[in-house]
C-alpha cells in the first residue's frame, strides 16, 4: 500500500511537471509573438513615418517621384521600361557597375528606348569629411529636374574613376570639381552652377531614410537594402552568379525580353 502510494505521488508531482512546461512554452511562444508583433508594428511606423517625412519635405524636385526618385525621360512617350538605379556616388561598387552599364543606359536612354528613375542616396556622408554624398546627390536632383538629357552622363563623370573619391582614404572635393564634371557632360554652365547650392539636400536625406526602410528593396539572398541596386519595371536585377564582363549583356538582355527592339543599336 506505502508504495503505491508512493509511486502515485510521483506520477502526480511528473503530471504536474510536464503540465508547467506546457505552460511555460505557451507563455514563451505567447511573448515571443508579442516582441515579433511589437518589432513588426514598430517597422510599419517607421517606414509610414519616413514616408510621411519625405513628402511633406520643403524643398523637392518637380520630377521627385513619392517613392523618393528622380523620373527622367528624353525620346516619345511610348510605354517603355523603367529602370531604377539606386546609388550613392560615394559607393566604390556603384561606381564599377556603373562604368560597366553606363554606355548602354546612355544609348538606350537617348534613344527613348527605357526611362530612368535614378534614386540618389546619402548614407555614406560619414565616410567623407565634406557630405560629398549629400552635396552630389543633391546635384543629381538639380540637373535631372533641368537638363535631364544630360543626367546619365553627369552620373557617368562623377563615377569616372579618376574623379571618384576613395571611400577609405577620402580626400575633400570641391564644389567647383562638381561643376565641372557636370559641364564636361554637356550640362549648361548656368545650371551646373546652381546644382551645387544644396537646395534639396534634405530632400536626399528624408529619400534615403524612406529608402532603407523598405522591404521591397531587399534583394533575395540580402539581409538588408544594399547598393547597388537596379530594378526594372519594379523588378530586381539579379547581378548575384554574373561576372563583370557578363553584366553588361545580361542586363541588355534583360531589358530586352520587356521590348524586342531594346539593345538593337548596341549589338550593332
Amino acid at each position: 500500500m506505502f508504495q503505491r502510494t508512493k509511486s502515485d505521488k510521483k506520477k502526480q508531482r511528473f503530471a504536474l511537471f510536464i503540465t508547467a512546461c506546457i505552460i511555460a512554452a505557451l507563455i514563451i511562444v505567447a511573448f515571443v509573438g508579442l516582441f515579433l508583433q511589437g518589432i513588426a508594428e514598430k517597422h510599419r511606423d517607421d517606414v509610414g513615418g519616413a514616408y510621411d517625412l519625405l513628402q511633406n519635405v520643403e524643398s523637392k524636385p518637380s520630377n521627385a517621384t513619392k517613392q523618393g526618385g528622380l523620373a527622367s525621360f528624353v525620346g516619345s512617350e511610348e510605354q517603355v521600361p523603367t529602370v531604377e538605379i539606386y546609388l550613392d556616388p560615394l559607393c566604390p561598387a556603384c561606381g564599377q557597375v556603373d562604368r560597366i552599364l553606363n554606355d548602354a543606359l546612355e544609348k538606350m536612354y537617348e534613344e527613348g528606348q527605357i526611362k530612368i528613375e535614378i534614386h540618389p542616396l546619402n548614407f555614406l556622408d560619414g565616410k567623407s569629411t565634406d557630405t560629398y554624398s549629400s552635396r552630389v546627390s543633391s546635384a543629381i536632383a538639380y540637373i535631372s529636374e533641368h537638363d535631364p538629357e544630360h543626367i546619365i552622363k553627369f552620373i557617368a563623370k562623377i563615377y569616372d574613376e579618376s574623379n571618384q573619391p576613395s571611400e577609405v582614404n577620402y580626400a575633400p572635393v570641391p564644389d567647383k570639381e562638381i561643376i565641372q564634371w557636370a559641364k564636361e557632360a554637356g550640362v549648361p554652365s548656368s545650371i551646373a552652377k546652381k546644382s551645387v547650392d544644396g537646395r534639396y539636400v534634405q530632400w536626399v536625406t528624408y529619400a534615403t531614410n524612406y529608402t532603407i526602410t523598405r522591404d521591397d528593396l531587399i534583394a533575395v539572398g540580402k539581409e538588408g537594402f544594399a547598393t547597388p541596386l537596379i530594378r526594372i519595371d519594379g523588378n530586381i536585377w539579379s547581378m548575384d552568379g554574373l561576372s563583370l564582363d557578363d553584366l553588361s549583356n545580361d542586363f541588355v538582355r534583360e531589358l530586352t525580353s520587356k521590348k524586342s527592339e531594346i539593345g538593337n543599336s548596341i549589338r550593332n
